[in-house]
């Protein structure tokens, strides 16, 4: 018996979509991540904006926003690398899918024909592919506790 037989490959809309967002994003994830550790660097020249001082009443603190770029500096990563897990153990072909379709931004129709196969197996490879994303960064969880709420 095949082990993805066991494995549901029938996803909701809306985790689907965010599996595909994420999926899309994976080359340039490294980018945001680099990013990220620059906005964390200290600043060595003075900055021409006003001093919490000057700021008036408002609460302000570069402890705290330090703090949550580096939490979302650490979600970046930890996204980056379920990504990378499921990327290197997919099939050749689905490699070749998520990089054509998502990376690349190629129609469906062109990859199922420049790949020679039909498009229902294109449709199955694809739907488990993104099932298997939606899975290991635990999207189904959080919509099952939405629809549970």
């Amino acid at each position: 018996m095949n082990q993805l037989a066991l494995f549901n490959t029938t996803i909701p809309k809306e985790v689907k979509r965010k599996a595909e967002k994420l999926m899309s994003r994976y080359e340039i994830l490294d980018a945001i991540i680099e990013s990220r550790k620059l906005d964390l660097e200290p600043k060595l020249t003075q900055s021409p904006e006003p001093s919490e001082s000057q700021r008036g009443n408002q609460f302000y603190s570069e402890t705290e926003k330090l703090a949550l770029i580096e939490m979302e500096l650490e979600e970046y990563v930890r996204v980056k690398r379920k990504l990378t897990l499921v990327y290197d153990r997919l099939k050749p072909i689905q490699k070749q899918i998520w990089e054509e379709r998502y990376i690349m931004g190629r129609r469906d129709v062109d990859l199922y024909n420049d790949l020679n196969i039909t498009d229902k197996a294109y449709y199955r490879l694809k739907r488990e592919m993104v099932a298997e994303v939606a899975e290991v960064l635990g999207l189904m969880k959080t919509w099952e506790n939405k629809a549970v709420i």
